[in-house]
């Protein structure tokens, strides 16, 4: 029998391999695109809060200058009877202080301008921020729709692995790209393109996805039997022991000195967060997370429990003095969100995600494509096949359109983020039912993009009241980024196939003709 490609594969296995291929991006190609293309753009979350948020901006960054106990107590003098608090620490891409409040069901948030300690009130959940709880959960009640995006994961790798296997000239077509007036075979080959060039990309986003997803679905199961079913055992383990608060107050230490001592007892370590349980009561804990610095680490960080009583250590956790195990479980989120460089690793990743995010949606709108040209013309078969080619160019389209949207929406109203969000989305998808011309309707959302980035670029530059080096340099990329699009918005394709004529016209004159 002949075997075929680099994995010498029958012909037989790779029909399968196709097959499998194929249906993994049907049942599942939508909801990838969706996480795939969210959590892309949720990358740059933390460099772009200030650029949201302009009333938390401030030109003193740095920690250096932050009293901590002054700000604690601003904390509690402002959000009254609460008692436990997540310190989140500027950073030079991120000015503010962010504090969050846990009450029973819900996250007060507040920030606090560290150079004159004005405290802000959140407006509403800023654009990327609800881009991230897409990526993470598609607004679905949790845990639940964590773990669906954790499935989704082992999808995408078995769709890649097995998109892989299904194309033995996998190597051969590594550069071929066709530029010739069927737009379906141009479509086939950028689609094969991009999935060998994000191939290893794609695998390690699926993998590490699909561990964050499903660990709260498993890691019980596998600390049980480790441990015998002894939950009390398990829960020392790994995270020290847990004490619930008993109503008796006792005097608080400060927080400054203890946290400055930990800095100076690991070198190289410096506070990017902290944690206060209990204040007030004997139980009270301070949890410090150190992040190594300058952060170029996969596995770097530790976290440091203290009795804000008496100053005493509860628990210390690391994933670098556990063992190989524990060091390559502790890469897994840096490395799925790009935690462990800097800004131009995020760029990487951005190209790299926006890759993957094309190559899934483009593969998925192929099948429709061949299922539509197979059907009898005329028939209910082709009719359905139009149909939901519509729709999934409107669920694709208006995703990509819907974002940019609401990061527009983001500038001028936090609390808008999510209905502009949501209505821009629908009506993306209901035009897409009715305008037969999908190209059309593609390049249409190509010029919304290129407006809705250019207009809120514009209104940060001239309306901000503070700006900074940051979020100018933000307000110069969305610019480039609109400009861009409507420049690629503006093509056709009888314009690409009349330059390629243009430039060999012995050997396309005579497709284009």
């Amino acid at each position: 029998m002949k075997r075929h490609g680099p994995f010498r594969l029958s012909r037989r296995a790779v029909r399968l391999f196709y097959d499998i291929h194929s249906w993994l991006g049907i049942l599942a190609g939508l909801a990838l695109f969706v996480c795939c293309f969210s959590g892309t753009l949720a990358l740059f979350e933390i460099e772009l809060v200030d650029w949201e948020r302009p009333s938390a901006r401030s030109q003193g960054a740095g920690t250096a200058n932050v009293d901590l106990d002054d700000t604690l107590s601003r904390v509690f003098e402002h959000l009254g009877d609460e008692r436990d608090f997540f310190i989140l620490l500027p950073t030079a891409r991120s000015t503010s202080i962010e504090a969050r409040a846990f009450g029973d069901g819900h996250v007060d948030r507040i920030y606090i301008d560290p150079a004159d300690g004005t405290i802000t009130e959140a407006e509403g959940e800023t654009a990327f921020a609800f881009l991230t709880h897409l990526h993470t959960d598609l607004h679905l009640p949790r845990p639940f729709g964590r773990y669906l995006v954790g499935f989704l994961g082992i999808f995408l790798m078995l769709s890649l692995i097995s998109g892989a296997m299904a194309h033995p000239k996998l190597i051969k077509e590594l550069f071929l790209l066709r530029w010739r007036p069927s737009l379906r075979l141009t479509f086939s080959d950028i689609h094969k393109q991009l999935g060998v060039w994000s191939l290893i990309f794609g695998l390690f986003m699926a993998f590490t996805g699909a561990v964050i997803g499903l660990l709260g679905l498993f890691a019980p199961v596998m600390v049980l039997s480790a441990f015998g079913g002894d939950v009390e055992q398990a829960t020392e383990a790994f995270s020290g022991p847990h004490f619930e608060a008993t109503g008796v107050e006792a005097p608080m230490l400060p927080v400054a000195p203890l946290i400055a001592e930990l800095e100076a007892a690991k070198p190289g370590f410096t506070t990017r967060s902290f944690l206060i349980s209990h204040w007030g009561d004997e139980t009270a804990e301070l949890s410090v997370n150190l992040e190594r610095t300058p952060y170029r680490h996969l596995a770097a960080g530790e976290s440091h429990r203290l009795s804000l009583v008496d100053g005493r250590t509860i628990h210390v956790g690391s994933f670098t003095e556990r063992g190989l195990g524990t060091r390559l479980f502790g890469s897994v989120q840096p490395l799925h969100y790009g935690l462990f460089g800097g800004i131009a690793l995020k760029v990487i990743y951005l190209i790299a995600g926006l890759a993957l995010s094309l190559g899934i949606f483009s593969g998925t709108m192929l099948w429709h494509a061949r299922r539509r040209t197979a059907a009898v013309p005329g028939s209910w078969r082709e009719r359905l096949y139009i149909r939901l080619g519509r729709a999934h160019l409107g669920v694709g389209l208006g995703l990509v359109v819907a974002s940019c949207f609401a990061i527009a929406a983001s500038r001028l109203d936090l609390a808008a983020v999510a209905p502009v969000f949501w209505t821009t989305w629908v009506v993306v998808l209901l035009v897409a039912l009715v305008v037969p011309d999908g190209l059309a309707l593609a390049r249409l959302g190509g010029f919304a993009v290129a407006v809705s980035l250019g207009a809120a670029a514009s209104v940060d530059l001239f309306t901000s009241p503070v700006t900074t080096p940051s979020t100018v340099a933000v307000d110069l990329v969305f610019l480039a980024l609109g400009l861009l699009a409507a420049a690629a918005s503006s093509l056709t394709p009888r314009t690409i196939f009349r330059f390629r004529a243009a430039r060999r016209p012995s050997a396309d004159a005579a497709g284009v003709a």
